[in-house]
């Protein structure tokens, strides 16, 4: 069994525009396979903290959204997940953690044991237009190509993307029938490899791409917003995905069409990151975190159960830090740092995909 801690070891150096990053979230995929080396076993010990959490919160009658650090705390476990919040912003950017016990916990106690241990890394964030900071990746029958559908909401491969949050978290609570493994990769290294093959098409992608909302909009907000998909900042590299967002921008008016040059970043990028891809087969009880700002996820297509209780149904977080990895200061007060936030919707958890 491997340790997870990269960040005690790791180097970086300050990151500078056009120039090659040295930074521990620059990995290639050959290196994660060994999944054991960047993951930690939740013992009787933790899941004996997670107990005694979910019974505190239920004995005070405190509501699923309401949960804070002080509401479910955690010793030993803690001290893990401070290490995996030091991992997320000064070493590899991902950490699997294993062996959760959701085959013992009812619904509404895997959803308070999923949220109080979020806390420990971050702020819960909404991340929908309902204001749900918990959220079930499901399939609904819905299309990818929709431009106001979500692609959690299919059975189908998505692009590679980033979410609008410092951390993602996954905790699988079914598997599909077929297929649907998870896919992560490496921004620094999708950059980094850019940089040596086509530093003219990296460099188009440290500019302004237009991004679709996906229809969660303020009222008087426009239905896209720009941000580069490469970012330094005080010495720090930071990406965000490149996603079908962009795809989706186009078809609204007002956007300017891509240029040649940018689609040909474009699809370069698209092409490195299948290069520095790696897929990994979620197992129950596994939750996977990841920081948005080095990594990119997706998951593959899949085919599920027919039967509802079996289909693969995965619970999710987003998470802000202020104190996480240094971001530009207007993607950190914008959609990027803070989750999607619409005016007089209240925030909430659903139990249940259904449940909107």
């Amino acid at each position: 069994m491997g340790d997870f801690r990269s960040f005690r070891r790791a180097k970086r150096e300050p990151a500078r525009p056009m120039q090659h990053v040295v930074d521990p979230a620059d990995w290639s995929p050959e290196t994660l396979l060994d999944i054991s080396n960047w993951s930690y076993h939740i013992t009787g010990a933790d899941i004996a903290e997670l107990n005694s959490g979910i019974a505190a919160v239920k004995r005070k009658g405190i509501p699923p959204e309401d949960i804070q650090q002080s509401d479910f705390p955690l010793e030993g476990f803690g001290n893990v997940l401070r290490d995996v919040r030091h991992e997320l912003t000064d070493g590899r950017g991902i950490v699997m953690l294993r062996g959760f016990p959701s085959h013992l916990l009812t619904r509404e106690e895997q959803v308070i044991a999923f949220l109080g241990l979020g806390t420990h890394l971050g702020d819960l964030k909404s991340q929908n237009k309902y204001g749900h900071i918990l959220g079930h990746v499901k399939d609904l029958g819905g299309s990818y190509s929709d431009p106001h559908t979500r692609g959690y909401m299919t059975n189908e491969e998505m692009r590679f993307h980033s979410d609008a949050c410092d951390y993602v978290g996954l905790l699988c609570l079914q598997t599909a029938k077929a297929g649907g493994a998870s896919r992560v990769a490496s921004s620094v290294t999708v950059y980094n490899r850019m940089l040596e093959n086509r530093p003219d098409l990296a460099k188009l992608l440290t500019e302004d791409l237009y991004r679709s909302r996906v229809g969660e909009v303020n009222p008087g907000e426009l239905p896209y917003f720009k941000q580069p998909i490469f970012c330094f900042h005080e010495g720090y590299f930071s990406a965000a995905g490149l996603g079908a967002a962009i795809d989706k921008a186009q078809d609204i008016p007002g956007v300017p069409k891509l240029t040649e040059a940018q689609k040909d970043a474009i699809a370069l990028y698209r092409q490195t990151v299948e290069e520095c891809a790696l897929d990994i087969d979620f197992r129950q009880g596994d939750i996977q975190f990841l920081n948005n700002f080095v990594m990119l996820h997706t998951r593959r297509e899949y085919r599920d159960w027919p039967e509802d209780a079996r289909k693969r149904h995965l619970l999710r977080l987003w998470l802000s830090d202020a104190d996480g990895r240094p971001i530009p200061r207007d993607h950190r007060e914008g959609r990027g740092g803070k989750g999607v936030e619409l005016a007089g919707v209240k925030l909430n958890v659903p139990l249940d995909v259904y449940a909107i």
